[in-house]
């Protein structure tokens, strides 16, 4: 949103103090009880201004830096009252509301709308202020301050949902189970830690096998037994074992499940135990658990919460990997592979749930292990071993993306299946230009064919235009459809009418700059298992439109992460990599024509307008099949250019009521995605931590019933 239609809040000055602007009353207040971040702008200085943020006595409580005439994200800690700068002041110092509220408010006052009266002036800084919040909260989720904000949020959360797992099976009643660790050159203090919190365990049907290099055990024999006990028990190791003797840890194990553990993290006093409960499940073979991350001083910081399971999401970044636990007979069986190197646990998951399936795959939303070294993706030294390892797994070649994650390379099908594309549209000749001559000017992929249908368009222009592309792409018919607008409708008929094995549904406002988008999404779809393929989509500022639907958020579903910049690497890093989902978009969306015709297309009678694309989607998720969205795609979505974005009452009336019938037919007030997290708020695009879990936390899989 430009800076001149909503203007910031203008700071004012404090009273008696020179050089220092006071925040208003109400955000004083707010700040008495906790810390926030804010966006803010300087103008009329000559370059960056290091703000410095003091309580109302004066005293530092933290500096922010800000580009001069640009929005910045700063966190404002507890207490803060002023705003100092150091060096030479700018002239003006200001920030945007942060309440939904108070930004339309704010927007309704000072917003620049010219010409409007008081009424359409309302309406007009509600929208815009809309558009506004969205974008700021991407600015904050995009900035330094989300880290503080996240460590404040995370602070208060742990305190009451984490370590509160209090359930304890009896021995008899679930595995006992082993942890796995190679104590390598790990320091005597950290192996003391780990050793500290394993008895503090409120489930003690445990034990802890710990490999450590024989050269090492004879210089620190007695003070490694020190640090390892109660509960460690040294096994010796080879001085050049690949795997630092993990798999000689795991040939000493006696317990019924084993689980590898980094001695250099912490786990929770209740992991023992949920772990446990996952490994009393009879259909779980495979179970994983959430992850928090430590300070250099042990104090944990942040959450990581995993979504069930994610069969792309693994094959990217082994996004369960800092602590799964698995049967020690599969275990045995499979074995540990030397030559992964420091990839080999993420081999044997590989192997594990190729041999196991989606459904003997259990993830408790609980965080259960603790370390400094928590971050998404695969450390630099096993990033190139995992490659391997995956590619050997999936026998494609695999490429590294953002320096942790990883892509297979799924080449063209042969034969290439056709894709058919359906196209609804109505006049707008122009956009459609845009659109379809985009389509075939710029895609590699050349077996497709299109299916324009035409919802009662009356231009000549319109008309012309049709017989132009069939001139320009003869495989492309036009379908007649004079009723009402009814978009599952539409798209149905355009399938009826189609011969491929893939049925494309693109919105006639979708422009293709990346000719590699089309040969992404029909490998995806011919990949066992795959039913559904959705694209990242940018609008036309390049900022995300579409990274996949959260199904659940605001009480219905939404796209996350909106408005963030075309590089947000999202929550964990997801934007950056393929990942399963429950849902993606109908403005562009690839399926099969088995699937399709399995679950029955859209629905046209309960979803006229809205809604119908999360339908088929669920649908096909309840019928087992995955729904898969890609970042590599370059798509730009002129939303909403088609059909025009205001909406009479009467219309927003009827989506109301299609929202009603899509809660009554889902839950989906209160569903919790499965590739979400019950500890992530359902009331935000961006994946905030919820002040308190949404959900039940009990084992799940990634199935939708």
């Amino acid at each position: 949103m430009p800076a001149s239609t909503i203007p910031p809040l203008w700071l004012h000055p404090a009273p008696g103090a020179p050089g220092r602007w006071r925040l208003p009353l109400a955000l004083r207040l707010a700040l008495k009880r906790s810390g926030l971040a804010r966006v803010m702008r300087c103008e009329g200085a000559d370059g960056s201004v290091q703000l410095v943020l003091c309580s109302a006595s004066g005293a530092v409580l933290g500096r922010a830096l800000l580009q001069p005439e640009a929005d910045g994200a700063v966190f404002l800690p507890r207490g803060t009252a002023q705003i100092a700068v150091e060096g030479a002041a700018p002239l003006r110092l200001g920030l945007y509301p942060g309440s939904k509220l108070g930004l339309k408010l704010h927007a309704a006052a000072r917003g620049d709308f010219p010409g409007l009266g008081t009424g359409k002036r309302w309406k007009a800084a509600g929208a815009a202020a809309r558009d506004l919040r969205g974008s700021l909260a991407a600015l904050i989720e995009a900035s330094p301050a989300k880290a503080d904000l996240d460590a404040l949020h995370y602070a208060r959360f742990r305190t009451r949902h984490v370590e509160d797992f209090t359930a304890v099976l009896p021995p008899a009643a679930a595995p006992r189970l082993s942890f796995l660790s190679a104590a390598g050159d790990v320091p005597l203090a950290a192996l003391a830690r780990c050793a500290a919190a394993l008895a503090a365990q409120t489930d003690p049907a445990f034990e802890w096998r710990v490999a450590v290099p024989q050269a090492r055990l004879d210089r620190e024999s007695e003070a490694l037994r020190t640090a390892l006990a109660p509960c460690g028990q040294v096994v010796p190791a080879g001085d050049d074992a690949p795997l630092g003797g993990l798999d000689a840890a795991l040939a000493a194990a006696q317990g019924d499940w084993v689980a590898a553990l980094d001695p250099a993290g912490r786990p929770t006093r209740d992991a023992v135990a949920i772990l446990r409960a996952m490994a009393a499940d009879p259909a779980c073979a495979l179970a994983y658990t959430d992850a928090e991350r430590l300070d250099a001083d042990g104090r944990a910081v942040a959450g990581l919460f995993h979504p069930a399971f994610n069969r792309h999401l693994l094959h990217a970044s082994f996004y369960f990997g800092t602590l799964f636990a698995l049967p020690r007979a599969d275990a045995l069986r499979l074995g540990l592979d030397p030559q992964a190197g420091p990839a080999a646990l993420f081999d044997l998951a590989l192997r594990q749930v190729a041999a196991i399936g989606a459904a003997g795959v259990r993830h408790a939303p609980r965080v259960a292990f603790g370390t400094p070294a928590l971050r998404p993706g695969f450390a630099p030294e096993a990033l190139g071993p995992a490659a391997a390892v995956l590619s050997r797994q999936l026998a494609v070649p695999v490429e590294t993306v953002a320096g942790r994650h990883l892509r297979p390379i799924f080449p063209r099908p042969q034969p290439e299946p056709l894709v058919s594309i359906v196209v609804p549209t109505r006049d707008r000749a122009g956009l459609l230009r845009m659109a379809l001559t985009s389509l075939i000017g710029k895609t590699d992929y050349r077996r497709f064919e299109i299916i324009i249908v035409d919802n009662g368009s009356v231009e000549p222009e319109t008309f012309a235009l049709f017989e132009e592309l069939k001139t320009l792409w003869p495989a492309t018919a036009v379908v007649r459809d004079d009723g009402d607008f009814n978009f599952p409708r539409l798209c149905n008929a355009g399938a009826a009418a189609a011969r491929g094995e893939l049925i494309l549904l693109l919105n006639n406002d979708v422009e293709v700059t990346d000719g590699g988008w089309l040969d992404e999404m029909v490998a995806l779809a011919m990949q066992p298992g795959t039913g559904i393929v959705g694209a990242k989509l940018l609008f036309p500022d390049r900022t995300v439109q579409h990274a996949g639907v959260i199904v659940g958020l605001f009480r219905y579903a939404d796209h996350w992460f909106a408005h963030s910049a075309a590089t947000a690497p999202g929550y964990a890093d997801r934007l950056l990599v393929r990942q399963n989902l429950s849902a993606v978009t109908g403005a562009c969306l690839l399926i099969r024509r088995s699937v399709w015709e399995e679950i029955g297309g859209l629905d046209e009678v309960r979803f006229a307008e809205d809604c119908n694309d999360i339908d088929l989607c669920l649908r096909a998720r309840r019928a087992g099949h995955e729904v898969v969205v890609t970042p590599f795609t370059g798509l730009i979505h002129h939303e909403s250019a088609s059909r025009g974005k205001k909406r009479s009452k009467a219309h927003r009336m009827r989506l109301k009521a299609q929202r009603a019938r899509m809660d009554a037919l889902w839950h989906t007030a209160r569903f919790v995605d499965p590739h979400y997290s019950p500890n992530l708020s359902r009331k935000s695009l961006f994946a905030a931590l919820a002040e308190s879990p949404e959900d039940r936390r009990d084992p799940r899989t990634d199935g939708v019933s």
